[in-house]
């Protein structure tokens, strides 16, 4: 490389240090965090609530959601805290993005990480365990990070449910619950997503929605108790990606109707029987129904009963 090669490149290297320092981004590599110990915990005893609100706004760090259907309280929330090196950063500011708040008979338990100091200098692992017998209305979104859920127990209500990563992983495993917000959302823009769905009971008609721009798709359904039913109910799964592969494993009662439609531009597609479509034989007179919309634009896509 001649000298004024060497001139030019560091020169515009320069030039985007300094733009970056003065976006806020100090950290050209990515930084290092240290342990600074945890908030001090909340923990909510048993009580007469019925409503829980989990709203989480996480730019670094980990969001852990789950059911304990043994504990002996309501809701218990740990936050581990990390200050990234050379920041100045104290345990007592990252302390001041969380707080809890009681409404009637609803408790509600916030973090929000967006103030700039707190967004970049801290990185925060969640650890929120949640007793049963309870309504949960969770809205989770993480920046750089990952969210994991674990929501397994018949004597819980999923009134409202939004997940988002934008870079990191969601891990989402939900067994015997109770749905009833008829639209939950799972989302990232970049990082890969695994949702286990056993024995749901729905509330009425759902529409999930699953997406990722990059990264793969993995659902795993098993629905096969038999469900008292007054008249047809639909639940539609739209998984859409754009770099990817969508993989879904459905374990269904034999008398639920399956329909499967795929949308794809590069890639192989794998269905029973072949094809772009299935149906079952039993979809069009089952009183339960489920349609899967499977649509990625680079990658795979897989359906298999």
């Amino acid at each position: 490389m001649s000298n004024l090669s060497k001139f030019k490149f560091t020169l515009i290297l320069s030039c985007l240090l300094f733009l970056l320092t003065l976006s806020g981004c100090t950290d050209f590599f990515p930084a290092k965090y240290e342990p600074a110990g945890e908030k001090d915990p909340v923990t909510i005893a048993k009580s007469t609530y019925s409503t829980l609100i989990v709203d989480i706004d996480l730019n670094v760090g980990a969001i852990h959601l789950n059911v304990i259907p043994t504990a002996t309280y309501l809701v218990d929330v740990v936050t581990a805290v990390f200050i990234r090196e050379g920041s100045g950063g104290t345990l007592a500011e990252a302390q001041e993005v969380s707080s809890s708040e009681i409404d009637t008979d609803t408790m509600r338990i916030a973090f929000d990480s967006a103030d700039d100091n707190i967004r970049v200098d801290y990185k925060y692992i969640l650890t929120i365990n949640i007793g049963n017998n309870i309504s949960l209305n969770i809205n989770c979104v993480t920046t750089t990070g990952e969210v994991t859920a674990d929501f397994s127990d018949s004597t819980v209500e999923i009134s409202a449910f939004y997940l988002e990563a934008t870079t990191g992983s969601i891990s989402l495993t939900m067994s015997e619950v109770l749905i009833s917000d008829s639209s939950p959302t799972v989302k990232t823009t970049t990082g890969e997503q695994v949702a286990i769905l056993t024995n749901l009971q729905y509330a009425s008609a759902t529409t999930w929605s699953i997406s990722s721009t990059t990264g793969s798709l993995d659902l795993d359904l098993t629905e096969n108790v038999p469900r008292n039913l007054t008249g047809v109910t639909t639940h539609i799964f739209n998984l859409e990606c754009t770099t990817g592969s969508v993989d879904v494993l459905a374990d269904l009662e034999q008398t639920t109707g399956i329909q499967v439609s795929t949308e794809i531009t590069t890639g192989n597609i794998d269905l029973p029987g072949g094809g772009s479509s299935f149906t079952s034989d039993s979809f069009a007179t089952a009183l339960l129904k489920y349609v899967f919309n499977l649509q990625t634009t680079t990658g795979s896509i897989s359906f298999t009963t």
